[in-house]
């Protein structure tokens, strides 16, 4: 049986939080560093749970995103995982799914940079159309050289457009 978790990284007790953090360095390897894991804190976290061992997870954060000059309402995604010996059994799924749900209900957009599509594209996230833009203290610049390597949800109230330009704030670590 299977438990859903969902909540903000403030009501997560530290020991909750340490185990979070070594499921995900046990799932993505010595790549998973600090920066990758400040960066899934203060936001939304998506859990599921197998008899108690937590075995998929994935967070939305506030994020700055600019398009023509106006403000979004969005967040980005991180940290999206589920554990290596359940890969492939649909927990993924169930976590992008209820992320995507809390996305269509409270925000303009979502996104975050991705390299397996086809697994977002089916749950309703598209890639962007766009050029992508980076705002710094210097002024804005371009943040990815090929288009595609962000992937979007705006839900179908949201004026967003995935053709235009969109900015996101400047972060040590990756961009996108």
């Amino acid at each position: 049986m299977y438990a859903v978790d969902v909540r903000n990284t403030d009501d997560f007790s530290p020991a909750e939080l340490r185990e979070i953090r070594e499921m995900l360095e046990e799932v993505f390897g010595p790549r998973y560093d600090e920066q990758s894991w400040e960066h899934c804190l203060g936001g939304m976290h998506f859990l599921l749970r197998r008899e108690g061992r937590l075995v998929a997870h994935g967070s939305l954060v506030p994020r700055r995103f600019v398009q023509g000059g106006r403000e979004l309402n969005g967040v980005y995604g991180e940290s999206m995982a589920t554990v290596k010996d359940l890969q492939g059994s649909g927990l993924g799924t169930v976590v992008v799914a209820l992320a995507s749900a809390h996305v269509r209900l409270h925000y303009e957009i979502a996104a975050f940079g991705a390299s397996k599509y086809h697994f977002y594209e089916r749950l309703g996230w598209r890639r962007w159309q766009g050029p992508t833009f980076v705002l710094t203290e210097d002024g804005t610049r371009p943040a990815s050289p090929e288009r595609g390597s962000v992937m979007a949800l705006i839900p179908a109230d949201s004026a967003v457009d995935i053709g235009a330009d969109l900015a996101t704030s400047w972060r040590a670590g990756d961009i996108w």
